[in-house]
């Protein structure tokens, strides 16, 4: 009666044991995830500082929030004395002009200026007004590119995709050539134990990697805390999408370093179709046509929702749904195509 969970126990163990012996599988694994994420949060944080001059309409709220502006590096806040307020696209020689009403703040930047953007955020959540009640704007009623925030979804991404392929379909590949697969056909485990066993330890390093995230995007006051529930969500099911694929490049292939360039080279091909590295409206027809083809394109665009919102494009319903039936066609396929060894005839 307990043979099935028993045996599903074992693998698990021998499983992780494996993912960590091997040196390089364990960097890709879990270094590797860790550096992109911080070395695209540094880029970000570079980005930052700066000296600006920024102005406070009159309000309740006004010496408070300038009180707050001057505790920040290079800001040199003060009131808007001005008899007449800001007309539209007018920053008045400002870089940024801070309005508070009602327990609302509205921030008018300069474009250009986004480096205003991490001290704006962190003095005014200083101030009460956390991301749920501060609304950024560009003069022309844009939303300003903040490359701080942008970085998180590219980050988190690169490292969902190194978790599940490096760290999913290699060992996999790498077990098959060494003829260990071929070993485990003989015996009576199922090849859905096989594959279930392989998703604790890898979900438990995404799970590290989300709560990482999340971490600096309330730190960064880019969220609350209840909001990054939903994040984690998104990011669970777009891990266990990219295991779903991870798992269809190792249903019969055995050469492992031909997998790993062939997916060195996706990875960064995925990044730029599905709108991280330029918005999809700058490039041409073409590569629109081809982002809504992939369910990474909406893997970004649910991360979107709850960390760059101006960018995301469809309902987070949507994004959910097509991450589900992703997950459910490479799963069906995968399951279907594996094989203990290519010389296997059923």
């Amino acid at each position: 009666m307990n043979a099935a969970p028993s045996a599903l126990r074992e693998m698990v163990k021998t499983n992780a044991r494996e993912l960590f012996r091997d040196g390089k599988t364990a960097f890709f694994t879990v270094l590797f995830p860790l550096l992109f994420l911080a070395m695209f949060l540094g880029l970000g944080t570079l980005s930052a500082g700066g000296s600006y001059r920024i102005a406070v309409v009159d309000s309740a709220e006004q010496q408070a929030v300038v009180s707050s502006l001057m505790q920040v590096d290079g800001f040199h806040a003060e009131t808007w004395t001005g008899t007449q307020p800001l007309s539209a696209g007018d920053l008045g020689g400002y870089d940024a002009v801070v309005a508070v009403s009602g327990g609302q703040a509205r921030v008018v930047v300069d474009a250009s200026r986004f480096g205003a953007l991490k001290g704006l955020r962190s003095a005014l959540a200083d101030s009460g007004f956390d991301s749920s009640r501060t609304d950024f704007r560009t003069p022309d009623g844009g939303v300003p590119f903040d490359p701080l925030k942008a970085a998180l979804p590219t980050g988190l991404l690169m490292a969902l995709m190194s978790t599940a392929f490096f760290g999913t379909a290699t060992p996999l590949i790498a077990m098959r050539a060494r003829g260990t697969l071929r070993l485990l056909g003989t015996t009576p485990l199922g090849r859905l134990t096989f594959i279930v066993a392989q998703a604790p330890v890898r979900l438990a390093l995404v799970v590290v990697q989300l709560v990482i995230l999340a971490t600096v995007a309330v730190v960064m006051d880019f969220m609350s805390f209840a909001d990054t529930l939903r994040l984690t969500g998104t990011g669970l099911l777009g891990a266990v999408m990219l295991f779903a694929f991870g798992y269809l490049m190792a249903a019969r292939l055995r050469n492992a370093e031909v997998v790993n360039g062939l997916l060195g080279l996706l990875m960064p091909v995925l990044l730029f179709f599905s709108g991280l590295f330029l918005p999809l409206s700058m490039l041409p027809s073409l590569v629109a046509t081809v982002s809504d083809m992939l369910p990474t394109t909406y893997l970004v665009d649910a991360f979107n929702h709850d960390l760059n919102a101006a960018a995301s494009v469809h309902s987070l319903t949507t994004d959910w749904l097509v991450l589900i039936a992703a997950t459910v066609v490479f799963g069906g396929l995968a399951a279907r195509l594996f094989r203990w060894d290519q010389g296997e005839a059923r």
